[in-house]
């Protein structure tokens, strides 16, 4: 039985393999597809290490040669918020789109960005993955009309809080200035009291050290990643404020000009970056907490009390922001629903 389908198979696989081959051999030939990647992060950053590099890195090795991608961290080609408009008009190809800086051009991204919704990274980015998918219901009801096409997803841990000022109850965070980074984290944070202050990331070490904030809503390792460890220190470890996902997008106008080997090597790689970097977030988030504390920071656990008060909080928040996109015409309720139901599966499959 076993010799009967063996070398067709292995023929296959041959033919296959000869045809990529083939088709590199010809785009060598006339030289590689350079392609330019903006993102917002520091060279060194995390997210940097865990995917953007590894993604670049295998895409290029899958395609032998045939593509060449330039990445410009710390936004040199442009700003985070003009993302859009940056790879529609061709000044990079490819980039970091983080939906809570892109206001109302990417608004239904930013359900991840509600507080109590996301558990873990892994679970964030499988979640979005496969809503966000070629075809899936973000794809159809954002992505598409942005002219960008997914590539990878980096889904970040539940944020917490990390202050300068003492912190120990829900109580005591009325009135607390906290770094946010668009409306749906705003919309969270006044729910408890706090008052955000919207800027991007590469703002905030200054702000926090001239008391411009009081604070950040954050995931703990990105706190090592800007330095900020020795300005904070209260820090909560289950209240839950939000998230973010932040995933690289390509022009749809360059994606439908790539060979089709290309492509299925980007996305082969974009499945596996996904993976990895969760994985490798999650750990380090665990790990960033109990290195927090030996630096010197007040580790403060809400009460069973506090953290009931906190669910209750965040429901009418979610259901607010779904509400207000339904009167604009936008799929808002459909997206909770189906944001909170993937959540739950991926949830499950841990």
């Amino acid at each position: 039985m076993i010799k009967t389908w063996r070398r067709p198979l292995m023929a296959g696989f041959a033919t296959v393999a000869l045809g990529l081959m083939a088709a590199m051999g010809a785009a060598r030939a006339q030289g590689p597809i350079q392609l330019k990647l903006l993102d917002r992060l520091p060279p060194d950053h995390y997210i940097a290490r865990y995917a953007t590099n590894v993604w670049i890195d295998e895409v290029q090795k899958a395609t032998d040669g045939a593509v060449a991608i330039q990445r410009y961290p710390s936004e040199r080609l442009g700003k985070s918020k003009d993302m859009l408009s940056l790879i529609k008009t061709g000044v990079t190809d490819m980039g970091e789109i983080f939906p809570g800086y892109l206001g109302e051009q990417m608004v239904l991204s930013t359900v991840a960005e509600l507080p109590g919704m996301v558990p873990d990274a892994c679970t964030a980015s499988r979640a979005f993955l496969e809503l966000a998918k070629d075809g899936a219901f973000i794809d159809k009801n954002e992505l598409v009309a942005n002219g960008i096409r997914m590539l990878y997803v980096v889904g970040l841990p539940q944020y917490e809080l990390f202050t300068s000022k003492k912190i120990d109850t829900i109580q005591s965070l009325t009135g607390l200035k906290i770094r946010s980074s668009g409306a749906t984290m705003d919309a969270g944070l006044r729910s408890v009291g706090s008052v955000p202050i919207r800027m991007g990331a590469p703002e905030l070490t200054e702000s926090f050290a001239r008391g411009t904030v009081d604070g950040t809503a954050y995931p703990v390792a990105s706190i090592f990643s800007y330095d900020l460890q020795k300005l904070v220190r209260y820090a909560t470890v289950n209240g839950t404020f939000g998230s973010s996902m932040t995933f690289y997008g390509i022009s749809r106008r360059v994606w439908d000009k790539l060979p089709a080997k290309v492509q299925q090597a980007m996305i082969e790689a974009g499945v596996r970056t996904t993976e990895r970097a969760c994985g490798l977030i999650d750990r380090d988030n665990e790990q960033a907490m109990s290195r927090l504390e030996k630096e010197g920071a007040v580790l403060v656990r809400f009460s069973a009390a506090d953290t009931a008060k906190l669910k209750a909080l965040y429901g009418p928040v979610a259901d607010a922001w779904a509400t207000a996109l339904d009167k604009k015409g936008k799929p808002g309720t459909q997206a909770l629903t189906r944001f909170r139901e993937a959540i739950e599966r991926h949830r499950a499959s841990r």
